[in-house]
């Protein structure tokens, strides 16, 4: 049964937020197997108005910063990111924010949004497959951050994760992720955990 929490409830988890790729200690995007970032008329709309007049970059899912419009477009409605962890995490949940108040929906931020969504871990980089850790949905209109716990907590470590956007909410030219995180206990020296946050 999926589990659904508000990012607002899980603050009581210590985190430690993954920095962009340009940090050295932070999480990288593989770019050759993650979808190309959305070109179109070079803007995304909210609420009818352009938020964006460039194209950005799928590490901007990896930011802390996820006001409206700060968000990763990719063509159509599904698409992938491969994201390498800094540390081998034992995975145990994900949170996706769609930086958007549920106040301030509109019929554009909402059609745009992610829907279905999974996320496979991985142990190398090379791994075709990895292992599938959940499929879940989306909501837009409800918290802007919502944490969904991983359904396959028997993986072991994995040192990358793959987001796979199933559907959107009905937009037909894009999708726009703002934020994705990954929870869990990272490794330290095969043995030692703590909570992660990525």
């Amino acid at each position: 049964m999926q589990k659904t929490m508000s990012a607002a409830l899980d603050s009581s988890w210590p985190r430690l937020t993954i920095v962009p790729v340009f940090y050295f200690a932070g999480a990288a995007i593989i770019r050759s197997k993650t979808s190309p970032s959305w070109i179109g008329s070079g803007r995304v709309f909210w609420q009818s108005l352009p938020l964006m007049a460039y194209m950005r970059p799928p590490e901007v899912i990896l930011e802390p910063d996820n006001h409206p419009g700060n968000c990763w477009p990719f063509p159509g409605s599904q698409g992938h990111v491969f994201i390498k962890l800094p540390v081998a995490v034992f995975p145990t949940a994900v949170t996706i924010n769609h930086g958007i108040p549920a106040a301030a929906y509109h019929a554009d931020s909402i059609s745009s949004a992610p829907k279905d969504f999974a996320v496979y871990g991985l142990q190398e980089e090379d791994d075709e497959k990895g292992t599938l850790l959940g499929e879940f949905i989306f909501t837009p209109g409800q918290a802007p951050g919502q944490t969904f716990q991983l359904k396959n907590e028997h993986s072991g470590f994995i040192k990358y994760v793959r987001l796979q956007v199933l559907s959107n909410w009905g937009h037909p030219d894009y999708t726009c992720v703002y934020q994705f995180r990954l929870h869990g206990d990272p490794s330290h020296d095969g043995d030692a955990r703590g909570k992660l946050s990525a």
